[in-house]
């Protein structure tokens, strides 16, 4: 065999594989004997039928075809050693092969790019951490409070942290609980004065279905339809029986036309509801009697969990921006060629995803998406922000892999039979089923996904002074003494990268 290197670039080469016509004629021997064991020819037993009536049967492009297949498995990883090229796609050219000549192939690869990292103690780190405030604490207390309320029934005008039933109107009606002081605002505003027995309809906002995002916000404007949708303590199981998907999310009232066809606005949904009941919250006092109905001998120890616990959420979330901020710093300071067919390949997951966010929060096609961007002729945008969105994923992933190799950390096999069964728990799957599942490529690069996590959280964590992220200490503390510590961010890690997004070749 002869590799002869064409052309190389940062990431992509070209290469031609000549395999001499010796190492041609063996390879058509092995597949007739491959095939003569597995083609039934009519007279003859199997692997008895002679080499023309064989060849004769399977056809000669099959044969040529089987036989180029085999060649080029068993030469192509021989070639890429032999030329020192680390390929994460390839595409072959190569006429069918001949008995009795050469055959050459030709290999269009895009590499793995070569590029070398800062200098990690050059990037610098806000290592403080802020202390909760009396004013956190404030809140803390009166979210427990609230949560823990009494619901008195009164007779007076609604106010802002009233409980309601309201009964919407129309066919098919039926009855909700609303909590104001976990409603939105401009709906709080609109029942706020109101009293029992009166009717209104309310103003729900704009249709999420009249909405549309641009490439980055594709996904995003799937996602803004639940956050559109009033946040009260109603439920699914809270609707009647008989209510239908138009009853429950109210009447769309249509924009006014422009005048050339188009609307200048999206259409508004609205709910005529009636006032049925109406409660305040009778807030219980913060004294030892309150404490113990939360587990604790005294207010004072109260308190002192309240700030040690905002104390332990203020250093997870400067952690989260530390790692971050580091991340962000380590791609500034890089310059990585990026493979095409990676950045193909994340903007197709990347479609997958938004066809995914479209049917479940709006119940449209991603075709429909595309179409209705092409109608705005918005579809460049959309194009180009796909691209760049890609491109910053694989950039990412590459980093902190070669972030992975020099760190050189690893998680052990408990934990991640820890991290494993703690998924398995999530999808309410028993974790034999589980791993069946997923399979053993998911699980692999599932372990990969948690030690690239750990590697940055090391790097963060001595950075700002930690011997640990605060996810791992305090996975080491419920987990027990002897536990494993439980890898941080599993399930983010699951689920922003895929197999198909894993930049390894």
């Amino acid at each position: 065999m002869e590799a002869q290197l064409k052309e190389k670039q940062d990431v992509s080469a070209t290469f031609t594989v000549t395999v001499p016509a010796t190492v041609v004629d063996a390879a058509f021997e092995r597949v007739l004997s491959t095939l003569a064991r597995q083609v039934r020819v009519p007279g003859f037993r199997p692997g008895r039928a002679p080499r023309g009536v064989l060849v004769q049967r399977v056809g000669t492009e099959t044969l040529a075809e089987e036989v180029r297949e085999a060649l080029v498995d068993e030469h192509y990883p021989k070639a890429v050693r032999e030329l020192e090229l680390m390929p994460v796609n390839a595409h072959f050219h190569a006429d069918p092969p001949v008995e009795g000549a050469d055959f050459t192939f030709e290999v269009h690869a895009d590499l793995y790019p070569a590029f070398d990292l800062p200098d990690l103690d050059a990037i610098e780190l806000d290592a403080t951490v802020p202390e909760p405030s009396d004013d956190d604490v404030v809140r803390t207390i009166e979210r427990l409070r609230e949560e823990h309320a009494t619901l008195v029934p009164v007779e007076r005008p609604v106010e802002a942290l009233d409980v309601l039933t309201l009964e919407t109107l129309g066919e098919g009606g039926g009855t909700m609980p609303v909590d104001l002081s976990r409603t939105e605002a401009h709906l709080v505003e609109q029942l706020r004065g109101l009293s029992m027995g009166d009717e209104i309809t309310l103003d729900l906002g704009p249709d999420p279905s009249e909405e549309t995002g641009d490439a980055g916000g594709g996904a995003a404007g799937a996602d803004s339809a639940a956050a559109d949708t009033p946040a009260t303590e109603a439920s699914a199981d809270d609707a009647p029986a008989d209510a239908t998907a138009d009853d429950a999310a109210g009447s769309a009232t249509p924009a006014p036309d422009s005048g050339d066809g188009s609307t200048s606005e999206p259409r508004r949904r609205s709910l005529a509801v009636r006032v049925v009941d109406v409660k305040a919250k009778e807030l219980p006092e913060t004294d030892d009697a309150f404490a113990a109905t939360l587990g604790f001998d005294s207010w004072e120890a109260t308190l002192a969990e309240i700030r040690t616990s905002l104390a332990a959420q203020a250093d997870r979330e400067a952690f989260a921006q530390q790692r971050e901020a580091f991340v962000e710093q380590l791609m500034a300071a890089t310059e990585v060629p990026l493979p095409r067919s990676l950045v193909a390949r994340r903007q197709r997951a990347l479609l997958d995803e938004l066809a995914e966010d479209l049917q479940h929060q709006r119940q449209m096609t991603l075709q429909d998406y595309l179409a209705e961007l092409d109608a705005r002729d918005a579809r460049a945008g959309f194009e180009e922000e796909l691209r760049q969105a890609a491109e910053r994923a694989v950039k990412r992933d590459l980093l902190l892999e070669a972030l992975l190799e020099r760190v050189g950390t690893a998680i052990s096999d408990d934990e991640f039979d820890t991290a494993v069964r703690m998924m398995a728990a999530r999808e309410r799957k028993d974790v034999a089923r589980f791993k069946r599942e997923m399979g053993d490529e998911w699980l692999q690069n599932y372990r990969f996904l948690l030690n690239r996590d750990r590697a940055v959280r090391e790097v963060v964590a001595a950075k700002t002074g930690r011997d640990q992220s605060p996810d791992q200490a305090e996975a080491q503390q419920q987990a027990g003494a002897d536990g494993p510590p439980q890898p941080a961010d599993q399930g983010e890690a699951a689920s922003d990268e895929s197999l198909d997004s894993h930049p390894n070749p």
